[in-house]
């Protein structure tokens, strides 16, 4: 197998060099790579047909509100809170299908 030898301070810097140029060549690209796409800004759905048609990896970012990788049960549900809150557009308490499929026009 292949073992590092640092028989004098020349070679020592050199390997030093060449694992920091290493590290600060991939590094960045991992760091972009884990960074989520959330910084976009994201739309939130205005039914349930719209919903239906998302990305499902953008509707988990959205859903993700501390960029943890992992959607717990109190940002789904305030998730899907927002969601009913914006199709419920004439009563609150309930949607109709054309609300759910975004077939309500309000008027000005």
């Amino acid at each position: 197998m292949f073992a590092l030898r640092h028989s004098t301070r020349a070679g020592a810097l050199a390997t030093a060099f060449a694992v920091a140029l290493v590290a600060s060549i991939a590094f960045p690209v991992a760091a972009q790579a884990a960074e989520p796409t959330h910084d976009k800004m994201m739309k939130m759905p205005s039914s349930g047909a719209e919903f239906m048609k998302m990305d499902p990896a953008e509707c988990m970012m959205m859903m993700d509100h501390n960029h943890d990788s992992k959607v717990t049960k109190k940002e789904y549900m305030k998730f899907q809170e927002e969601l009913f809150k914006k199709m419920a557009k004439k009563d609150p308490n309930s949607f109709t299908r054309e609300e759910w499929l975004g077939q309500v026009h309000t008027s000005p």
